[in-house]
């Protein structure tokens, strides 16, 4: 026999042997990483009817892709959480266990400017870090007898809350219902977000102690943030927020009760992504983002999607200048 053709002869002889079974094929590429993925956010998600839609069952045939699963790690995160902004909920994201380095994190996330003697402006990076270094900005701008403050948020993409109601509290000493959180232990026993009177009977925490809320939501599936009434100072000038597509989270909240107590707001909708999400841990490479509590505000409207309105709308970077001007008419 040709040489050439011996090893295709016996490769054809075997495989017609009888009894001998085709190799199984390969698994997909990330396919148990995926399915975890998936079983994790179906059992962690606040609202289950989140995933009852076409828009879910579409993600997950789209993450089951084996052209998107054969990705690298930075494309395959990234086609990922691309995918996601077609579903009806947000803080859903693919995140890196360990992120890389060089990302900035020695910004300050608030920091103070003065735009003339008598305008300050509070910029803050992320809602994060210690609550003390946002109420000593704030104090300063109380201490310094401004005439005015630009809370500028624009760019601000959320944080945790113990930082937004330090800020809070520097503007306002009336005790403030800032909403309620709803986890799926209360859409398990509700099926939807609640009405008047339900609302008024979730317990208000007023222990601002993050550990504190947590606990609640765990075990009541539901809790109110009550911002208690304090004797302390607080900011006696007049006050603008600035805003644009990118406020989001914990920021939202913030902006819509100010707003709602005559605080104007200049620039562009917020984001519409004001859930209340934590990390679960997928494999060494990769941990995800679960929107794990709803957000409802006092008025029962929910944010999620819908984001907060501003009183003037102007280009995000035309903010600033309506701002000053509107804060010049006002003199």
């Amino acid at each position: 026999m040709n040489r050439l053709l011996a090893p295709l002869f016996l490769a054809l002889a075997v495989s017609a042997l009888p009894g001998r079974a085709a190799a199984p094929p390969e698994p997909l590429p990330r396919a148990a990483l995926v399915e975890k993925i998936l079983a994790t956010a179906e059992a962690a998600v606040a609202d289950p009817r989140w995933l009852e839609g076409p828009a879910w069952q579409e993600f997950k045939d789209a993450v089951r892709d084996p052209e998107m699963q054969a990705l690298d790690d930075a494309a395959f995160r990234r086609a990922f959480n691309d995918a996601t902004d077609g579903l009806p909920f947000t803080h859903f994201r693919l995140h890196w266990q360990n992120p890389p380095e060089g990302e900035d994190h020695a910004a300050p996330p608030i920091t103070l400017d003065w735009l003339s003697d008598g305008v300050a402006r509070i910029r803050v990076r992320m809602f994060a870090g210690d609550p003390a270094l946002f109420a000593a900005r704030m104090t300063e701008v109380i201490e310094s007898g401004a005439e005015a403050l630009i809370l500028d948020l624009r760019g601000t993409p959320g944080g945790s809350f113990p930082t937004a109601v330090a800020v809070s509290r520097a503007l306002v000493n009336e005790a403030m219902d800032a909403g309620a959180f709803l986890t799926r232990g209360w859409y398990a026993r509700h099926r939807t977000t609640p009405n008047a009177e339900q609302y008024a009977a979730i317990p208000p925490v007023e222990d601002l102690d993050l550990e504190v809320f947590v606990r609640q939501l765990q075990r009541d599936g539901a809790a109110r943030l009550v911002l208690p009434a304090h004797d302390g100072p607080v900011f006696a000038g007049r006050v603008v927020v600035l805003t644009d597509s990118a406020t989001a989270s914990a920021c939202e909240p913030l902006v819509y009760r100010l707003q709602q107590r005559g605080v104007p707001v200049i620039g562009e909708r917020t984001a519409g992504g004001m859930l209340s999400a934590e990390h679960f841990p997928m494999d060494g490479t990769f941990k995800l983002f679960v929107p794990v509590a709803d957000y409802v505000a006092p008025d029962l409207v929910r944010l999620d999607g819908r984001g907060v309105a501003p009183d003037i709308e102007v280009p995000a970077e035309e903010a600033l200048m309506r701002a000053l001007a509107l804060l010049d008419q006002s003199v």
